[in-house]
């Protein structure tokens, strides 16, 4: 049986941008346990005030964190950061409210937790490792040095990181099947069936990232838009079956020829996009005319029947030819059909 594979949410920039969210609100949580606990808990004034500088501070980093433009994207390094500091912060505090005895050690749940959610395994038994190392500095004063160590005080310090590890453990499986599940949802909700191309509404997601990123980098990418000119003569003599497997044909063939960088999909019908970034008008000939030479020297067997087709392929290039998906679609729909009523199986580009 084939291993899953182990899966963190930080591998999906939403649910990442979306849980970045949620680590301020623990952060803010965090920030209320302890300033209740200086309320009702029993702390000397010089000490209370000491605490509450502290806090204050660690409110400014997460405001500095979560509310400026400068740090405000969620990224892994940032989360991996604030767990840290919250370990930090909670250490300070249980280490002025009784050490190894106090009621906030229960607190370190909360990093742990964050950890496992959004950092993967590796990150948090680290964290767990500094939280144990964390532990026996607290309780050193109390116990003579060559005692830390004994068999004793490791016993009391497994015991209690148990626990810790364990919800650690679990957090990381709950949060690996989330996202395999989410993972598999979103799949399916961008992926065409037939073909496993991405469909028109994952394309166009594509297709407007793409075309900000040119935009911000000035740099230039071509639109494909291809029409199967025989998918309609297939289906009446052969059936809707002989019709699938030619636009899986068509499928293949694009993943055959195309970059890893390039995106192909099934536009609708017998209709076909692909991006090409970074690629001119000249490239994107190129490219086309392999794709169709290719897909003309190819047939699959249906019956007993060898099955070929070709396309027409309309072009058009950023910024050459539209600064807008409409405007480029709507070229090259419009190169796509004088392709077609010019001759079969050519290349044809659009007008400025």
């Amino acid at each position: 049986m084939t291993k899953e594979p182990f899966f963190r949410l930080n591998q999906e920039p939403d649910a990442l941008s979306g849980f970045s969210r949620t680590v301020a609100e623990i952060q803010w949580l965090l920030l209320v346990l302890m300033m209740f606990y200086l309320v009702v808990g029993q702390i000397e004034e010089n000490v209370k005030i000491f605490l509450l500088g502290g806090l204050c501070a660690f409110a400014a980093f997460v405001m500095i964190f979560h509310y400026l433009n400068f740090f405000s994207k969620a990224n892994v390094w940032k989360l991996a950061l604030e767990t840290w500091v919250m370990i930090l912060l909670v250490t300070w505090f249980v280490w002025h409210t009784g050490r190894q005895n106090s009621l906030l050690l229960n607190l370190y749940f909360l990093p742990i937790i964050t950890s496992a959610l959004a950092l993967g395994r590796l990150t948090t038994l680290l964290e767990v490792l500094l939280i144990g190392a964390c532990y026996l500095y607290l309780g050193k004063s109390g116990v003579p040095g060559d005692e830390v160590f004994s068999l004793t005080q490791s016993s009391i310090l497994l015991a209690w990181l148990f626990p810790m590890l364990l919800v650690g453990y679990v957090t990381t499986m709950l949060s690996s099947d989330i996202y395999h599940a989410f993972s598999r949802i979103k799949t399916t909700a961008q992926t065409d069936e037939l073909t496993n191309l991405y469909n028109r509404r994952a394309f166009m997601d594509l297709f407007e990232k793409q075309l900000q990123q040119a935009r911000r980098r000035e740099s230039t990418f071509s639109l494909l838009l291809g029409d199967c000119d025989n998918l309609k003569i297939v289906n009446d003599k052969y059936g809707h079956e002989a019709g699938n497997l030619l636009l899986q044909a068509i499928a293949d063939n694009f993943r055959h020829c195309l970059r890893g960088c390039d995106s192909a999909a099934r536009y609708g019908g017998d209709e076909f996009t692909i991006l090409l970034p970074n690629t001119n008008v000249e490239a994107a000939e190129l490219v086309t005319k392999r794709i169709k030479d290719t897909l003309v020297a190819s047939s699959f067997n249906y019956r007993g029947n060898a099955i070929t087709t070709n396309i027409s392929v309309g072009i058009a290039t950023y910024p050459e030819h539209g600064d807008t998906a409409e405007a480029l679609l709507r070229h090259a729909d419009q190169a796509m059909y004088a392709n077609k009523r010019e001759s079969k199986n050519q290349v044809t580009a659009t007008s400025g």
